[in-house]
């Protein structure tokens, strides 16, 4: 006996659900720092993808649809594999009847005193569920270029490439009230405590910085103590997870165990808020720590150069003088 066949609006209304169950497991979980860390492997997608990929396959690091892995990739996808369901855009064309106006914006009256309309055909966008694999869902060509692979694991380079794109002056000094760190909004700078370890560091300058990007202390802040602890410290996770080799820096040492309490009473549509605009900050502070860091890749390198040209042209002189 075959099964029933399920609307359009069907599979929308159960992905919707599906969504929902995401956004409240991904704060209830004793595994916020997985799904954190597996959404931070996709920034492309939206958050909304970003949940239903986490919740329903943690592990995942590369997904593509069925037809991409063949064409651009040469990959095929495994017998008997699930897909993770996301929602996709789909464009479509409709005629609508649109007033008609005449050149001074007024309306064009019919015979029966009523504004004459027209057919006009415009295009809306609207959703559609889709089905995407993760590689190891997959079988092919053995090279596969990572989205996360290639990252900076130098300490100095990393520091300074996070204190440039700081949108406030930071400074390193001893703080004896036992933070890490702070963002002072009112003085419009970020201080962290000196002689931290090297990750420690880099993870206290992240967080500092998701501070300040999220406007946190300003006039129009909303959010109460906790959350904004909440949504700094998941942009830090989120941006370190992304920095350096084989999956980035890992800071789950770093505890989350306010994650489940701060989200007891809070409604899915506000978790949901939190949710992307850590999401939004992660991918923004990501984005200008990357420029920034090939910024100073090329100038280490052109001063690299310019050392060796001085080296040679010294070296060709004392050729000379022998």
């Amino acid at each position: 006996m075959s099964k029933p066949k399920v609307s359009r609006e069907e599979k929308m209304s159960m992905i919707q659900e599906k969504l929902e169950n995401g956004v409240r497991a991904i704060f209830e979980s004793e595994n916020y720092k997985d799904y954190i860390r597996t959404m931070a492997k996709f920034p492309n997608y939206s958050i909304n993808n970003c949940i239903l990929i986490a919740s329903q396959r943690p592990d995942a690091s590369y997904v593509c649809g069925y037809k991409t892995w063949q064409t651009e990739f040469n990959r095929t996808v495994n017998r008997n594999e699930s897909g993770i369901v996301i929602i996709a855009p789909v464009k479509y064309k409709a005629d609508v009847d649109e007033p008609v106006y005449d050149e001074n914006s007024h309306p064009v009256l019919g015979e029966d005193g009523k504004q004459k309309t027209e057919k006009v055909t415009k295009e809306f966008q609207g959703f559609r569920p889709a089905y995407v694999f993760d590689v190891a869902q997959t079988s092919g060509e053995p090279s596969l270029v990572h989205l996360l692979q290639g990252g900076v694991d130098d300490f100095e380079v990393i520091k300074s490439a996070l204190i440039e794109i700081s949108p406030v002056p930071v400074t390193f000094e001893p703080i004896n009230s036992g933070a890490n760190g702070f963002y002072s909004p009112r003085e419009k700078r970020i201080v962290v405590k000196e002689d931290l370890p090297e990750l420690q560091t880099i993870k206290t300058l992240i967080h500092e910085i998701a501070h300040a990007e999220l406007g946190h202390g300003s006039e129009e802040d909303k959010f109460d103590r906790k959350t904004k602890e909440v949504q700094a410290e998941s942009v830090a996770f989120w941006v370190a997870a992304m920095i350096g080799e084989d999956g980035g820096l890992d800071t789950s040492d770093y505890s989350f165990g306010y994650i489940s309490g701060w989200s007891k009473d809070k409604e899915v549509t506000e978790l949901k808020e939190s949710l992307d605009l850590i999401k939004e900050t992660a991918d923004s502070i990501s984005s200008n720590l990357e420029n920034a860091l090939v910024k100073l890749q090329e100038k280490q390198e052109t001063e690299a150069k310019s050392e060796e040209s001085v080296e040679t042209m010294t070296e060709n002189k004392r050729k000379k003088v022998r």
